[in-house]
């Protein structure tokens, strides 16, 4: 059963959100291989005087994907006609890791329509590694079924302890996270093919993108540490944030790829400052 939330349906696509608190409009994406708990989780009580919509992603969580080939410009897309049927007036939006490739990419085709972003550990960059040979193998017609549905709910779940601690790195994982999160939902074949389908195409969907960064005008605040292990700050943040005319680039140290959990107060912070500069 999925957490509490609400569904609506997007052209003909279930999506699952979570709405909390009222004020200027917050829309929260997260990343790879997750689904909106997690940042419900790490924000919530942080964004008071906001009204933020946390959302699986289409085909992860509890959300339905459309048919066809998946991209971040159809995501985009299909946020932005969320907002609209949500009456999210100009939200600001937050994406995390993956969540934060999409934010950039709804910047670019629907900037008009937000008032800032603020990115998580985002990958930006082309050039990030090849896919996971799980990843891959699971779109290769006739062997990508047994391993959707045999394999991975088998092996998956041995690694689940594992795969927090380096993604969490250099905090530790916070007690209770997987169950409160449901990091098991992964495992089902129609998410797990979904998550698969984006990571085997993303040197392919950035590089698409990362050309366009630089005439992205939308104000964003870009938030990462150098100790992520997941999305390496010096290749991704950091350049292209010094390509944006209004961009604001916060780093620190200690930070890992959960900066959310580690640093709520931050992202919050972050929120008040662009809702404020678009009140001007």
């Amino acid at each position: 059963m999925p957490p509490a939330g609400h569904f609506i349906d997007i052209d003909t696509t279930r999506i699952r959100y979570v709405e909390e608190g009222s004020g200027p409009a917050v829309l929260v994406l997260h990343g790879a291989s997750s689904n909106a708990e997690d940042m419900r989780i790490a924000l919530a009580g942080h964004l008071e005087g906001f009204r933020a919509i946390y959302v699986d992603r289409p085909g992860l969580g509890w959300s339905e994907r459309p048919d066809g080939n998946w991209t971040p410009e159809r995501e985009a897309a299909l946020l932005a006609e969320l907002a609209r049927r949500l009456e999210l007036d100009r939200p600001v939006v937050i994406g995390h890791s993956w969540g934060g490739a999409i934010t950039m990419r709804m910047a670019i085709d629907h900037g008009e329509a937000l008032t800032g972003i603020v990115l998580i550990g985002a990958p930006l960059h082309s050039g990030v590694g090849d896919a996971a040979w799980y990843n891959s193998a699971s779109r290769i017609f006739g062997i990508g079924p047994v391993i959707t549905r045999l394999i991975i709910p088998l092996v998956g779940p041995r690694r689940i302890e594992s795969g927090l601690e380096d993604t969490f790195h250099p905090q530790p994982v916070p007690a209770g996270y997987a169950e409160a999160v449901q990091v098991n939902r992964l495992f089902r074949a129609s998410v797990f093919k979904a998550n698969a389908e984006d990571m085997a195409q993303v040197n392919d969907h950035l590089a698409r993108q990362e050309g366009l960064y630089s005439g992205v005008t939308v104000p964003a605040v870009f938030l990462a540490g150098h100790a992520d292990r997941v999305v390496f700050t010096d290749r991704h943040s950091i350049p292209v944030a010094a390509t944006m005319p209004n961009a604001e680039l916060i780093v620190r140290e200690d930070w890992g790829h959960m900066l959310h959990h580690t640093a709520p107060d931050v992202v919050a912070d972050a929120v008040r400052r662009l809702h404020g500069a678009g009140d001007n």
